[in-house]
């Protein structure tokens, strides 16, 4: 507690006029963490190695007061008079220099962060103590407006906190009467202050209610989902070589766009000079780029010889040459983090489509020039911003349907070309859909007439191998629906007829139709052929097994082109009812052997034709088999029609003579 009676304190005197508070005070200033600001500002130019910030919890009442409390040099009566209570006062021009006692860089430079608590409260209560004694002033904003024109503004001494103290020295700010009710949060304002400086360190300490502002309460460059140093863009933080003006930071872009706290923050100091600049960028057609952006720039010509700064401290003079320099500077560095921007985001795009639908493992089984094509629609897809990729499969499942054609190929060429756009994609694919159906009317009649030949070798029986077995050969496709006509490999078929010669003593109704070994992608499936009559016997199982055993041993490894995987199929005409051989087949399929009959392949042949009917019909309604069979009979009763009017009008006529 301070000895009042033997306080004995000057008349303290501030002159000012009543529009310097409303126009630097109130207008300036209209939130709590600026205003708090300017007092932590002051306290590191007064040394402090301490502040502490507190204020209540939960809704503010009338008598609710913001602190902050530092622990610096303090002021004397005469300092308070000579140099807090003067407005505008240029402390570096004055002292000559631009560093405290203390040796640190001066933040202040013109004397008005005072005034600031007005924006927010109409009270201000300074404490300040040096060399063990201590003056206590109270400034109020409604004795302020209602002082004398032309006679100075004397503040109200607080004799009961002035005097001798054991008190460390420092300076301590209530402001009272707050403007706002609504509660004050710990985190906003540490947030706040933590943006606004990155002098905050060990040695710099400022604590919120007992909390200290730590680096995380920061944006950090490690927050981003990119980032990069200012000397790796365009410009090198170089803002003008002639007068050695340098910026130094970084420049990320976060992960989710926002509306707010995004943008650049500039420092000079330590001390933000302008939050969530854009360098008044005014690149239109990369606007939405814009709620991606933070960074940090510290450009400390901006507050050296001349004050570059506006007079709230809130923006930076761009009228000023520095201030020109650095938006022109800003601009390329800003330019040139979008552009790196988009290369990221359409990296990250196309990895994303590239995976949906499992098209990445499809594309692997293409050749060269097809993956090309491929990579060109998907880049096409990446580059229009009005596609997502999870939107992105259908026309994914049109590359795949259409790669192997030439036709198309050829299509998308043109397209890349002419730098296409997906609209002119998807225009081009719904011309595309007449020549798909129309291979696919191709490919589905090709199949139905393979079907109808097995369908009759089945019901036939025993037929000669030199009808069954072309059969096989140009549709494969009729053992496994995934096989193409042009997947049989003869190598392999040929080296599994050599090996395994079928003996003449073998009645034929045993003998075999054919052995094949067609290759898919990395793996070789070794087909055995029986006759449509051919019930399974456990010799055929052993047969198929000592097939798939030798080409294991014979194919796998034996190249750097060699398949890494070798499959078993017997196709019989009818399964056994043995319980023995029964008993095998499954110990077979454990190994990867499998036993099918005709009538197996048959049904799942149909079933396939079923789904490329049905997406026939999807892609070109008009093409469609009942369409074609509805056309051919219109036609039929066309030509019917004709045939029986022409007599009718020659009726006509004989009557008319």
């Amino acid at each position: 507690m301070t000895d009042t009676t033997a306080v004995s304190l000057p008349k303290f005197t501030m002159e000012f006029e009543p529009t310097t508070i409303e126009h630097l005070g109130l207008k300036l200033y209209s939130s709590l963490p600026p205003v708090i600001a300017e007092l932590v500002s002051n306290a590191w130019d007064a040394d402090a190695k301490r502040v502490e910030i507190k204020f209540p919890a939960g809704p503010l009442a009338r008598d609710s007061e913001v602190v902050v409390r530092d622990f610096g040099t303090g002021m004397d009566a005469a300092s308070v008079q000579a140099a807090y209570l003067r407005i505008g006062r240029d402390r570096r021009e004055e002292l000559g220099t631009d560093c405290s006692p203390g040796g640190r860089k001066l933040t202040g430079r013109k004397g008005l962060g005072k005034l600031s608590a007005f924006g927010v409260a109409s009270q201000l209560e300074v404490r300040t103590v040096a060399n063990a004694f201590a003056v206590c002033i109270r400034l109020d904003y409604a004795d302020m407006k209602k002082w004398p024109r032309g006679k100075p503004y004397e503040p109200t001494v607080v004799h009961e906190r002035s005097g001798p103290t054991a008190d460390p020295s420092g300076t301590e700010v209530r402001v009272r009467d707050l403007h706002r009710t609504r509660a004050i949060e710990d985190s906003w304002i540490r947030q706040e202050l933590a943006r606004r400086f990155t002098i905050i360190d060990g040695s710099f300490q400022v604590l919120v209610n007992g909390t200290p502002i730590q680096p995380s309460d920061r944006r950090l460059k490690e927050d981003c989902k990119k980032w990069w140093d200012i000397n790796e863009l365009d410009g090198h933080g170089q803002v003008d070589a002639v007068k050695h003006w340098d910026a130094t930071g970084w420049i990320g872009v976060v992960a989710r766009a926002a509306q707010t706290d995004r943008g650049v923050d500039i420092f000079a100091r330590g001390k933000v000079v302008e939050l969530d600049s854009m360098f008044g960028l005014s690149s239109t057609h990369k606007q939405f780029a814009r709620a991606y952006v933070v960074g940090e720039v510290h450009a400390e010509f901006l507050d050296e010889e001349e004050d570059q700064i506006s007079t709230g401290r809130n923006s930076v003079n761009w009228e000023s040459e520095p201030g020109q320099r650095l938006h022109e500077w800003g601009e390329k560095a800003l330019k040139d983090v979008f552009t790196r921007w988009v290369d990221l985001q359409r990296q990250e795009k196309e990895e994303k489509i590239i995976k949906v639908g499992r098209f990445d493992e499809w594309l692997k089984s293409r050749t060269n020039r097809e993956q090309r094509v491929a990579r060109s629609l998907v880049r096409l897809i990446v580059d229009d911003p009005t596609v997502e990729p999870e939107s992105a499969a259908p026309l994914l499942e049109v590359v795949k349907s259409n790669i192997e054609f030439t036709a198309f190929q050829e299509l998308v060429d043109e397209i890349e070309d002419s730098g296409g756009s997906v609209e002119t994609l998807l225009r081009l694919f719904a011309e595309w859909r007449v020549f798909e159906a129309r291979e696919l009317l191709r490919l589905s009649d090709g199949r139905l007439e393979s079907m109808k030949k097995l369908a009759g070798f089945i019901q036939q029986g025993a037929l000669e191998v030199k009808q069954m077995q072309p059969l096989f050969e140009e549709s494969p496709w009729l053992i496994d629906p995934a096989w193409g006509e042009a997947e049989g490999q003869t190598t392999y078929t040929r080296l599994l007829r050599e090996h395994f010669p079928e003996s003449r003593d073998v009645p034929e109704s045993e003998r075999r139709i054919d052995i094949l070994g067609i290759r898919v992608s990395g793996e070789v499936s070794v087909v055995e052929l029986k006759r449509p009559e051919k019930v399974l016997s456990r010799k055929d199982l052993t047969q198929i097994e000592d097939y798939v055993d030798w080409a294991r041993s014979r194919f796998v490894g034996s190249g750097a082109d060699s398949p890494r995987y070798i499959r078993g199929l017997l196709v019989v005409g009818e399964l056994s009812r043995d319980s023995a051989v029964r008993e095998k087949v499954v110990r077979l399929a454990g190994d990867d052997i499998r036993v099918e009959t005709y009538a197996d392949l048959l049904q799942r042949a149909q079933a396939v034709y079923g789904l490329i009917d049905k997406r026939y019909k999807k892609i070109a309604p008009e093409y469609s088999r009942e369409a074609r069979k509805t056309t051919k009979s219109g036609r039929k009763n066309g030509r019917a029609e004709a045939r029986s009017s022409k007599p009718l009008r020659r009726k006509r006529k004989a009557r008319g003579k």
